[in-house]
């Protein structure tokens, strides 16, 4: 039997999640047969039972409720289970070893042990894997995942990310919302926060007043550009860096490209512009005709698509939310797919694996992939690393 230090609650869910288990052989701890019609669907995002909507049926009755698993059956009052009310659908506690009865709301919990049952050699694969300092832990086979898998997980990442952005600015109006969202695109990583401030200490509702030249002005001072003070960005505790980043996104050159972008739009003109079919040609021909100016700040085509994907982009799918219209969600995607892919380290990464990186689309799935699964290694929350996991194990 595998080392019980390295059986894990992880392993434990793939095992019944894809019911890799002899079902015709299953008998619960008191000896009764026990028949799994349905695994459940797992819960990966809240607080409760590890797997809803199962059906078992032991003496001759059909159950349908919760799962909940733990390495020992001890976990359940480790845990604090007992104490919760949200656990008394549990119809079923699976366990790799049953060292104590689990008695909740009063009733013996049904128990069914592993133990029995599982490949030495398969855990002991399984936490190689899982426990390598790679990564993608997947890298060996992720390339022969079907695209069906890949765009399901990429899409599920993104909207993850959407909604984590867009989520701080519900109780703004949507002209503060994309002026923010704006100000945090120039901020490339690790000057989000000092722009989001910014943004915040001179809404929009002040700048609309104001002149052109009057916003590059009030930017600047505000920002502690023009005094080349960067210790404190906007007069916050949050400061300005300058490691982390590339010259080209110093703030030194971000602010003054802020400020000129901010003087050159109105913010509602923006938001009535994406209601366009074509919003991206008009776009595009508004920024060539604002920005004639000898004098005028540089905005590259790399900034300009930047800004695109992540203010614009998240702020249509604050718009198909707020306004339950999701047609919105869909010219989101579109913009993305017309864009070119981002070019950095992950992206690069990705490409070595044979993964296609085609757009936008591409790389900002990718991207929100890496970072909310794989970074954490959450192969058995992700559809690609469920089904790279049958390979490996």
């Amino acid at each position: 039997m595998p080392n019980r230090s390295i059986m894990n609650e992880e392993y434990l869910q793939l095992i019944w999640n894809r019911a890799r288990l002899p079902i015709p052989q299953l008998k619960l701890t008191n000896g009764k047969q026990l028949v799994v019609k349905k695994t459940g669907d797992h819960n990966m995002q809240f607080s409760g039972p590890d797997f809803y909507n199962a059906c078992i049926q032991f003496d001759d009755l059909e159950f349908h409720g919760a799962i909940e698993i733990h390495v020992n059956s001890s976990d359940w009052y480790k845990h604090k289970h007992h104490l919760d009310e949200s656990f008394n659908s549990v119809i079923l506690h699976v366990v790799y070893n049953n060292d104590v009865s689990v008695v909740q709301n009063g009733l013996k919990l049904p128990t069914l042990e592993l133990k029995p049952f599982l490949d030495p050699t398969e855990i002991i694969q399984f936490d190689f894997a899982s426990k390598k300092k790679i990564i993608f832990p997947c890298k060996s086979v992720v390339d022969k995942v079907d695209d069906v898998y890949w765009n399901s997980m990429k899409t599920k990442a993104l909207i993850h990310k959407w909604n984590e952005k867009t989520q701080p600015l519900e109780t703004l109006s949507d002209e503060q919302a994309l002026y923010v969202l704006i100000a945090s695109s120039f901020g490339m990583g690790v000057n989000k926060k000092p722009f989001e401030e910014l943004a915040r200490i001179i809404p929009w509702s002040q700048l609309v007043e104001l002149t052109g030249d009057q916003r590059v002005q009030l930017i600047l001072v505000s920002s502690g550009w023009m005094n080349n003070n960067y210790d404190h960005g906007a007069g916050t505790n949050t400061r300005w860096h300058f490691r982390g980043t590339r010259p080209s996104n110093f703030p030194t050159k971000r602010i003054p490209q802020f400020a000129a972008f901010i003087a050159m739009f109105e913010i509602n003109e923006l938001v009535k512009l994406l209601e366009c079919n074509d919003f991206l040609d008009q776009f595009h021909l508004l920024l060539k005709e604002r920005n004639q100016s000898k004098n005028s700040v540089h905005l590259s085509r790399e900034l300009i698509d930047s800004i695109l994907i992540n203010a614009f982009v998240p702020f249509l799918w604050r718009l198909s939310e707020f306004r339950l219209n999701y047609s919105y969600q869909e010219k989101a995607m579109d913009i993305l797919n017309q864009l070119p892919h981002e070019k950095n380290g992950i992206i690069r990464r990705w490409s070595r694996l044979n993964v296609k990186v085609k757009s936008a689309l591409d790389s900002q799935g990718l991207l929100a992939l890496n970072r909310y699964f794989c970074t954490h290694k959450k192969c058995l929350s992700c559809e690609v690393g469920l089904k790279s996991l049958d390979r490996l194990v």
